[in-house]
């Protein structure tokens, strides 16, 4: 929001940082914070902990609190009104003001959430459940065997895509029962993937290197995808920029590298444009809204 950046450390606070890389405001919570989220006016900031959600202000003034669980989830809906959570094993969904308006529960961890349109997608072990948010409303299910730790959905909603435990990408047609893609041969296990805001490629982790794949027409089916190198360690997170011209990723060796993915060639090697190196482990990279901006963090 207008620049600014918002840090949730696991110490238990939430700082806010001025482009010039100044503390605006720093807020203590309660316990260690997993996940933040701005909301897409910047009104609104969302916070994931050990022990539950909390709201504040774009100031730092608490809005609310809601304990009931760890959450390292969170997605604003398009028009910012609401905010989905993954808390504990229950999928939850705010109003901008806090008032909670849905909670389904699940058998396992509620890992990932994201919006397609007025539905909320949430990823447990087991699949995807797309949620219609309204009493008794069965939810659509995307079923798969086995533990999803990371969720995307394209931006045009066609898709929805998981990183697993099994070291697999896994993919659905949203909507089309039965058609599912899955691609395998990742180093790890999949933490991080992100589709670029044309719903065109679709950036994942899974090992040293970043591997983009093909979305446009039918899909990546049979396809070769393009490999971004840089990393000696393990693929923390990729985050594409504004425009979808410039991919960033973070990793465990340290550094924050830069590509052009769409300058890279299907099957071969393609190195970073930019990088910058650190000696702990990053944990964490994201843009601003203009695209101009990267924040990397360890």
């Amino acid at each position: 929001r207008d620049g600014r950046l918002a840090v949730a450390g696991g110490e238990g606070s939430v700082t806010v940082l001025t482009p010039a890389g100044e503390i605006d405001y720093q807020r203590p919570l309660s316990m260690g914070c997993l996940a933040v989220a701005w909301s897409p006016a910047g009104d609104r900031i969302a916070v994931g902990s050990i022990d539950g959600v909390t709201i504040l202000d774009a100031e730092g003034a608490g809005v609310s609190h809601h304990r009931g669980g760890w959450c390292s989830a969170l997605a604003w809906s398009f028009d910012g009104a609401r905010l989905a959570a993954g808390v504990g094993r229950a999928t939850v969904v705010f109003k901008a003001d806090g008032t909670e308006v849905f909670r389904r529960e699940r058998e396992s961890t509620v890992t990932g959430v994201s919006w397609i349109k007025s539905r909320v997608a949430a990823a447990a072990y087991g699949g995807v459940h797309v949620y219609h948010v309204s009493p008794g409303a069965a939810p659509d299910e995307l079923p798969f065997t086995g533990s999803l730790l990371a969720l995307s959905i394209s931006p045009d909603r066609r898709w929805a895509a998981s990183g697993n435990q099994d070291a697999t990408l896994h993919v659905w047609r949203v909507g089309k029962r039965g058609e599912e893609l899955e691609m395998s041969g990742y180093q790890t296990k999949l933490t991080t993937l992100e589709f670029s805001p044309d719903s065109a490629l679709l950036a994942s982790g899974g090992g040293r290197n970043v591997t983009v794949w093909d979305f446009r027409g039918s899909g990546p089916r049979g396809s070769i995808p393009r490999l971004l190198t840089a990393h000696d360690d393990v693929v923390t997170v990729v985050a594409w920029s504004g425009d979808g011209e410039l991919l960033a990723s973070a990793a465990a060796d340290g550094r924050v590298a830069v590509w052009q993915p769409a300058r890279a060639l299907p099957g071969h090697p393609f190195p970073a444009s930019d990088e910058l190196h650190r000696e702990s482990p990053a944990t964490a990279v994201c843009w601003d809204r203009s695209g101009k901006l990267l924040a990397g963090w360890s």
